[in-house]
């Protein structure tokens, strides 16, 4: 029965982010408009990750969790990826020999790469963003996974086993910010 307006809503996001990003990270640079991006991403990404027939739950923690089916843990997920490659400024891995990658975790992110014109073509077959949203978030899953069991800049990894790692890296983070891109959510470099 009450009317609530947009700009209110998306204020509040923007808001609830920031206090959420001044307690985990109270150095950050640029809170504000990290709060900003992140804020409208969860909005929008929560309000396109089910099927038109479907209502929508409104909820301000599952909405901003860094941890689920979420704008914020995807962004974060694409942070961790630029994080790792600025990390790796000077590596030259654009001739990466990828058999060096090889893991069980490795295939399943690559497989999952490949599965994002899948994901586009049935969102835009069917008028359902949310094949979008559930590509990308599984597609994050993934790269967290190969990310936890495939060490990539540690001493102990043999520079041919770090380059193809950073190529698939460098493949995911710009999958993510595509997939995102196409729901309108802007990604942010660091978290």
């Amino acid at each position: 029965g009450d009317v609530v307006f947009l700009e209110d809503v998306l204020n509040e996001s923007i808001q609830k982010t920031l206090d959420i990003i001044t307690q985990n990270s109270p150095e950050m640079e640029d809170k504000e408009e990290v709060a900003k991006k992140i804020g409208i991403g969860a909005i929008l990404y929560t309000f396109l990750k089910n099927s038109r027939e479907k209502d929508i739950v409104f909820s301000w923690d599952t909405m901003l969790d860094f941890d689920g089916e979420s704008a914020p843990y995807c962004m974060y997920g694409y942070a961790r990826g630029k994080s790792i490659l600025r990390r790796a400024e000077g590596i030259d891995y654009s001739d990466a020999d990828m058999s060096k990658a090889v893991s069980d975790d490795a295939y399943t992110l690559v497989k999952a790469l490949n599965g994002f014109g899948d994901a586009v073509k049935d969102a835009a077959d069917k008028n359902e963003p949310f094949y979008v949203n559930r590509y990308v978030t599984g597609l994050v899953k993934a790269f967290n996974k190969f990310y936890n069991t495939n060490p990539i800049m540690r001493d102990d990894v043999d520079e041919d086993t770090k380059k193809a790692r950073l190529a698939i890296v460098n493949a995911t983070c710009n999958v993510i910010k595509s997939a995102l891109g196409l729901l309108g959510i802007d990604v942010v470099e660091s978290m």
